[in-house]
């Protein structure tokens, strides 16, 4: 694997490659909010052999460069990693999002159908809704709220803060607070602070946007094969939520193009909780036959 740096509008994005091509289109890995690249570390050595696999760091995140004034909305994010395409000279790809990256691959999905072949939402948060009474989302929430309070105090602060609210996504919460530890390095600086509170405005402003657009059900369709993957045990997305939205994501393909699966004894980071049977469904989904626009 190697990592690189590329230059973008708005700042450096942080990216690596592994696999080998032959067997399709490449595959890109898109983590959410608060975390990075390193989400996927167990899930690449189970991705089938034969795929170019990018994983990317968010603007703001792991390694790639902080937002300074750069936006950190899903579109943002959305426009960003389109351009990263653009960079790495990548047509058309399988896009593979959690949590809010999955919201990052629909969008990119819904508005670039030539330039996606499949898609992957596992834990999909935004712009679909969370579970009214969760713990984290209200957290999250409540954090949100302070930003005007967590800039004039010291970084650990909000870090500790995100780490006390995240944790309680994982189904192993041991486990989870040391991946937190990693995820959470880059906001205990100064600018990491600017960085978490303008991630956190923003994911309050999606929010917003998402109980909207449910209101409205306005959603573009998605033409390409689909695959929703969630833990059992996630307390920001329950089985009837889960259900609704493999539905909607699937009401406008043919049959067989949308799978929803819910993985028993996983919380909210599948990837790191269940790289097996996550590498297992990926599996399915990169071997369907492609579904060509306007079939």
């Amino acid at each position: 694997m190697r990592g690189e740096f590329v230059d973008l509008q708005d700042g450096r994005i942080y990216c690596y490659a592994s696999g080998s091509r032959g067997a399709g289109d490449p595959v890109i890995l898109v983590h959410g909010a608060f975390t990075s690249s390193y989400l996927w570390r167990d899930l690449l050595p189970r991705l089938p052999d034969g795929y170019r696999v990018l994983v990317l760091d968010l603007l703001g995140h792991g390694r790639s460069d902080p937002p300074r004034q750069a936006e950190m909305s899903v579109e943002a994010h959305a426009l960003r990693l389109t351009m990263l395409m653009d960079v790495m000279g990548v047509e058309r790809a399988a896009l593979v999002g959690h949590g809010m990256g999955a919201a990052i691959v629909l969008l990119v999905a819904q508005r670039h159908p030539s330039r996606v072949c499949k898609i992957g939402l596992i834990n999909p948060e935004m712009p679909f809704p969370r579970t009214p009474g969760s713990t984290v989302n209200n957290r999250l929430t409540r954090l949100a709220t302070l930003v005007h309070l967590w800039r004039h105090l010291a970084p650990q602060w909000l870090a500790s803060a995100l780490h006390g609210a995240l944790v309680r996504s994982y189904h192993l919460r041991s486990a989870g607070a040391r991946s937190l530890d990693v995820y959470l390095k880059v906001f205990r600086t100064r600018e990491g602070l600017r960085t978490a509170c303008a991630q956190l405005l923003a994911l309050r402003a999606e929010m917003k946007q998402s109980k909207r657009a449910r209101k409205s059900k306005s959603s573009a369709p998605i033409e390409c094969a689909a695959l929703l993957a969630a833990g059992a045990f996630d307390p920001l997305l329950t089985e009837s939520e889960a259900e609704r939205m493999g539905a909607e994501l699937c009401q406008t393909n043919r049959p067989g193009q949308c799978a929803v699966h819910l993985m028993p004894g996983v919380a909210h980071y599948a990837p790191e909780e269940a790289p097996d049977r996550l590498g297992a469904l990926l599996f399915q989904l990169l071997s369907r036959e492609d579904n060509p626009s306007g079939s």
